[in-house]
C-alpha cells in the first residue's frame, strides 16, 4: 500500500479514475476544503461561467433581423447590394445633418439600421452577435436593448454634431456601445468570460476597439465620431448598470480542483425582476435620453447653417426656389458661413441665368474651401457670364488640368468662350474644336460663332495690310459680309451660354451640392 506524503499514513491506491490517488482521503479532503475557503474569500477569481444551453439571445437576434430586413429591402428597391449610393442611403434613413437637424430627427434612430453594402452589414452583424450573445445574458434582454439603443443614439448625435454635412449610417456606433459595456463588466466588475458563447478575452476585446478606432482615424470614409460616441455611452452604462448574473459563493467549492473546473461550469442565479436593479436601469436610460435631447438641441443651435441648408433643400424640392434663395442669402450673412450654403446659392443663380449674382457666393465658398474643384469650376462659369474673362480662365484652368470630374469639354468650352470674347480667336477656336471632339457635337454653335469672328478679323487685317508676309497670310474662308470684323461682332447675335447645362452639380442635388 502507498504511503501518504502529507501525513505518513498508508492508504489504498485504488482509484476509479484514470489518475491514481497520491494522497490519503483525509488529506485530499482537507486540501479541497482549504481551496474552497480561498475561493469564497476571493470571489473575483477568473472562473468559468457558462450560458445555459437553453438560453436564446432573442434581443440580439431581433436586432440582427431588423438590420438584415432593411438591407434586403434596400437591395430589392434598386440599391446596389455591395455599394449603395448616398441617395439611397439617405432615402432609407441615413443620418444627414441638413435633414436630421432640421425636420427629420428620427434619422438618429433609423441610421442605426442602414448599411453601405454587404461587407458593411456582415462585419457589423458578426461583431454584434459575438458580443451581444454574452452581454444580453449578463445584462438581461430589456437592459441590453436599452444599452444598444442609447449607445446608437449617442453615436448618431455625436456624429451629426461633429460633421453635420457627412452622410452616416450603420450599427457600428451601437456595437461599440455593446463592446464598451462588455469591457466594463470584464475589467471593472470582474465578470468572468463565458466560454461557448463569445469566447472573447480581455485582449481580443481591446484589440476590437483599438483596431476599429485606428482604422477609422486612417480612413476618412469611416465615421470615427460615431464610434467614440457609442463607446463612451457603453462604458458609462456598463459602469452604472449592474449585471443580472451573480455567482453563488457556495459554487466555488465545487470548482476548486482544476479537473472539476474543466468539467463543470458555475450555476448562475439570475433575477430579471430585481426591483432595485430595474429601477436603476430605467433611471439611467431616462437620464441618458434627457441628456441626448439636450445635446441634440445644442447641436441644432450650433449648426444653424446645416439647418438652413436642409430648409432650403425642402423649398427647392417643393418648387419654391425664390424662397430658398432668400433664406440662404439672409441666413448665410448671419453666420456661421457654410461652403455648402454659398455653393448652393451660386448654383441657383446660375440655373436662373444670373451669373453676375452667382460670383459673390461662389467666391465665398472658394475662400472657405480653396481646394474644391467643383466650386472653382462653377466660379469660372459665373465669371464668364459676368464678363470677368481673365478670372474665368484662371479659375477654370485647374479643372482642365485635372480633367475634373471627367468633363474636359466643359472646361474647354468656358476657356474657349473667354478667349473668344477677348478676341483671341485662334486659341478660342482651338479649344472649342477640342471640346466638340469630346463627344459634344452640340457645341457647334459656339465654334461656328468664333470661327466667323476669326475669319472676319483676318479679312479685316488683310484689307488694312494687303501685302502681309507669306508666313502670316491666311485665306479667309467666310469673310464678313461688310468686310469689317468689328462690324460683324457688333451685328452678330450674342452667344447664348447654356448655364443650366454647364453648371456642375452632384447627382444628389440639391440635397448635396
Amino acid at each position: 500500500m502507498p504511503t501518504c506524503p502529507s501525513c505518513g499514513r498508508q492508504f489504498s491506491g485504488f482509484s476509479f479514475g484514470s489518475m491514481p490517488a497520491n494522497e490519503c482521503r483525509d488529506c485530499r479532503q482537507a486540501k479541497a476544503n482549504s481551496a474552497s475557503a480561498d475561493a469564497i474569500s476571493a470571489p473575483n477569481r477568473s472562473v468559468a461561467a457558462a450560458v445555459p444551453a437553453n438560453f436564446i439571445p432573442t434581443a440580439t437576434l431581433a436586432i440582427i433581423g431588423i438590420n438584415a430586413a432593411v438591407y434586403i429591402a434596400m437591395g430589392l428597391s434598386g440599391a446596389s447590394w455591395t455599394q449603395p449610393s448616398i441617395a439611397y442611403a439617405i432615402r432609407w434613413g441615413a443620418d444627414y445633418g441638413p435633414l436630421t437637424l432640421s425636420t427629420q430627427p428620427w434619422r438618429l434612430v433609423t441610421s442605426m439600421f442602414v448599411h453601405f453594402g454587404f461587407l458593411h452589414i456582415f462585419f457589423n452583424m458578426w461583431c454584434l452577435y459575438r458580443l451581444g450573445i454574452s452581454l444580453e445574458y449578463l445584462m438581461g434582454r430589456k437592459t441590453f436593448i436599452a444599452t444598444y439603443l442609447v449607445s446608437g443614439l449617442t453615436a448618431s448625435v455625436v456624429s451629426v454634431a461633429w460633421a453635420p454635412f457627412r452622410v452616416s449610417a450603420g450599427a457600428s456606433g451601437a456595437i461599440f456601445g455593446v463592446a464598451g459595456s462588455f469591457a466594463m463588466y470584464m475589467f471593472v466588475r470582474k465578470i468572468p468570460p463565458i466560454p461557448g458563447s463569445v469566447r472573447q478575452t480581455r485582449g481580443s476585446l481591446a484589440i476590437f476597439i483599438i483596431y476599429n478606432l485606428v482604422e477609422g482615424a486612417a480612413n476618412v470614409g469611416i465615421d470615427n465620431a460615431a464610434h467614440v460616441g457609442g463607446l463612451m455611452a457603453g462604458l458609462l452604462l456598463g459602469l452604472i448598470i449592474p449585471p443580472v448574473v451573480k455567482l453563488r459563493k457556495q459554487e466555488f467549492a465545487e470548482l476548486a480542483a482544476p479537473a472539476v473546473l474543466m468539467q463543470k461550469p458555475v450555476v448562475e442565479s439570475r433575477s430579471e425582476e430585481d426591483g432595485e436593479r430595474g429601477r436603476l436601469a430605467v433611471a439611467v436610460v431616462l437620464g441618458s435620453v434627457f441628456l441626448l435631447l439636450i445635446s441634440f438641441a445644442v447641436a441644432r443651435s450650433t449648426h444653424a447653417d446645416s439647418v438652413r441648408y436642409g430648409q432650403a433643400v425642402a423649398l427647392i424640392r417643393s418648387g419654391h426656389s425664390e424662397q430658398a434663395i432668400a433664406k440662404l442669402e439672409a441666413g448665410a450673412k448671419r453666420g456661421p458661413e457654410s461652403p455648402s450654403e454659398w455653393l448652393l446659392l451660386g448654383e441657383l443663380f446660375l440655373d436662373r441665368r444670373e451669373p453676375g449674382l452667382a460670383v459673390e457666393p461662389l467666391e465665398k465658398a472658394l475662400a472657405i474651401q480653396p481646394e474644391n474643384k467643383q466650386v472653382e469650376y462653377n466660379l469660372a462659369l459665373a465669371d464668364l457670364g459676368a464678363g470677368k474673362l481673365n478670372d474665368a480662365i484662371t479659375h477654370v484652368q485647374p479643372t482642365i488640368d485635372a480633367d475634373y470630374p471627367g468633363s474636359l469639354w466643359a472646361g474647354l468650352y468656358i476657356r474657349g468662350v473667354a478667349e473668344g470674347e477677348m478676341s483671341e480667336f485662334q486659341e478660342a477656336v482651338g479649344d472649342l474644336r477640342r471640346a466638340q471632339d469630346e463627344s459634344r457635337p452640340d457645341l457647334k454653335d459656339a465654334l461656328e460663332h468664333f470661327e466667323r469672328l476669326q475669319n472676319a478679323d483676318q479679312a479685316s487685317k488683310a484689307k488694312r495690310d494687303p501685302h502681309p508676309p507669306a508666313s502670316q497670310a491666311t485665306p479667309a474662308r467666310d469673310p464678313a459680309p461688310s468686310g469689317e470684323g468689328g462690324s460683324l461682332r457688333e451685328a452678330a447675335t450674342p452667344l447664348e451660354i447654356p448655364y443650366a447645362e454647364l453648371v456642375m452639380k452632384s447627382r444628389e442635388w440639391p440635397l448635396i451640392p
